[in-house]
């Protein structure tokens, strides 16, 4: 379900990127460092993805002001063997580890054919695409893991025992777009009911369930409440595999031991991240494998009937793709309220306000 922002200002990437630059260099953190955070945050509203954009800034920034992120710290590896390695994240923000940890990835699989990187220590690093999708200019297939703070119940239950643990596999075509499955385990990212309460717009029914397990589409009672596991328990049993592997087996925090991203901001939360590259060169001729990806999604698009009703046949990663590509035509629409909480944190912390309001 795509946003539609009651009240909205078109703001261009460069100057929203830019502008959340400042705020993070604002608040300590280096410039590099800072580019990184402001890239990851404004290509996810670029994308459409309003979930792990600007409307985490605040959020962000609290939790470096109050000690739960290190604005200054630095990725670090504690262990390598071959194709794998282990890195603590030393509580530095999660965008500067999760890109860390997939160039690494990356770097490994140009010498050995494919490479993991396991992490711990780290914090929330936005969209699972902002690093997978950094393995195509390579020619690699990248694969990225996150486990989350407790939003969802384990199927059967009510209560908050783990997280939406999303996952994004990212593989390269020659014409076509590539394929980009960015998803969560749940029917929503909890930072989309954060942008439906502060833009004030209704929620659909199945996203969440109330503190007693009913379905609400009441907001306030949604965010006390669990998010709804996709395909039921199906959603639920990806969601605990997908902890296993990035956070029992990296010694990161896993269900309750994670602390709430919003209400506890000054303790870490040691996130643990899974980065996978694969060098398709390893296994085939990357010229061909391209040709055989546009051939394939050609089939699956037009080789067969449509569906009453539907215009077209979308692959994973083309309505974010489209997204993007008009919105840095046109400006990103950037909802009033945010701009509201940008004007705030300029005034904190002696910003320019890049985006005003007439």
């Amino acid at each position: 379900m795509a946003y539609t922002f009651e009240n909205s200002v078109k703001v261009p990437y460069d100057i929203l990127r830019d502008w959340t630059k400042a705020i993070y260099m604002a608040v300590g953190m280096s410039e590099q460092d800072a580019w990184i955070c402001a890239d990851a945050t404004a290509m996810a509203d670029a994308r459409g993805v309003y979930s792990h954009g600007c409307v985490r800034v605040a959020m962000y920034c609290s939790r470096m002001l109050q000690g739960g992120t290190s604005p200054t710290a630095q990725p670090s590896v504690i262990r390598e063997k071959g194709a794998m390695a282990l890195v603590d994240g030393n509580n530095a923000m999660g965008q500067v580890v999760g890109t860390y940890g997939m160039k690494l990835a990356i770097e490994k699989a140009k010498e050995l054919g494919t490479a993991i990187v396991g992490i711990r220590g780290s914090g929330h690093f936005g969209t699972c695409a902002y690093y997978a999708e950094q393995a195509l200019k390579e020619d690699m297939i990248g694969i990225a893991w996150t486990s989350g703070g407790p939003v969802m119940a384990v199927w059967g239950g009510v209560d908050r025992q783990m997280g939406n643990n999303p996952f994004c596999f990212a593989i390269p075509c020659g014409k076509k777009r590539p394929f980009v499955l960015d998803m969560a385990q749940s029917v929503v990212a909890r930072g989309k009911l954060v942008m439906h309460h502060k833009t004030n717009t209704p929620i659909a029914e199945n996203w969440v369930l109330a503190p007693d397990g009913s379905p609400t589409t009441d907001i306030d009672l949604a965010l006390e409440g669990t998010l709804r596991p996709i395909g039921d328990y199906k959603g639920s049993g990806l969601a605990v595999m997908v902890s296993m592997i990035t956070a029992v087996l990296t010694e990161a925090y896993v269900g309750g031991e994670m602390k709430d991203l919003y209400k506890q901001m000054g303790d870490p939360q040691n996130v643990g991240h899974y980065m996978q590259a694969i060098d398709i060169a390893s296994f085939t001729d990357v010229k061909a494998f391209k040709q055989r990806m546009d051939d394939y999604i050609d089939y699956l698009k037009f080789g067969g009937a449509r569906n009453h009703g539907v215009e077209e046949i979308l692959m994973a990663g083309e309505p974010e793709h489209n997204m993007y590509e008009r919105q840095m035509a046109e400006g990103i629409d950037i909802p009033i309220e945010i701009i509201k909480e940008y004007h705030g944190l300029c005034d904190r912390f002696g910003v320019e306000k890049m985006v005003t309001l007439s």
